[in-house]
């Protein structure tokens, strides 16, 4: 394991969530489903780094399962867009990890399942508590309403 590519994806995924809560982009329809469906692409650029087409191909592929996940968290409303996105991560930190079992992509750092694996894995973490509290903070104002009125 690399303990080093671990704590920097931690670094990361810290300095992610901080930036898009404080420029409210994880307010946004479009910032997470957006940054899920980048996931992929690191892939096929490993891919086509070390001159390997036929894993290029099964990156398209594997890819897609991804670009859904995000298209249709875009498509969701708030709440279950960030569950989606949150389960996306989730299914990405797994494919990470076992990757290497599916087939050999060539480019691929020897570091990036423990990097991009702990990036994924706390941001899906973090997105299904995020919902959570979105849907405890939207019933705390219908109840308040309901006194209210």
């Amino acid at each position: 394991m690399n303990l080093y590519a671990l704590v920097i994806g931690i670094a990361t995924v810290a300095f992610i969530i901080f930036r898009f809560k404080q420029s409210k982009l994880e307010y946004t329809k479009w910032a997470y489903p957006l940054l899920l469906a980048s996931f992929p692409i690191y892939y096929f650029a490993f891919a086509v780094y070390g001159n390997d087409f036929t894993a290029l191909g099964k990156e398209l592929l594997a890819g897609m399962v991804f670009f859904a996940f995000a298209f249709i968290a875009y498509k969701s409303q708030r709440a279950l867009a960030a569950v989606l996105v949150g389960i996306g991560c989730i299914l990405h930190a797994v494919y990470d990890a076992f990757h290497y079992l599916l087939f050999t992509n060539a480019g691929t750092p020897g570091w990036w399942i423990e990097f991009c694996g702990s990036i994924d894995l706390i941001l899906g973490v973090y997105l299904i508590y995020f919902a959570l509290t979105i849907r405890s903070k939207a019933q705390n104002q219908d109840v308040q309403r309901i006194h209210a009125g």
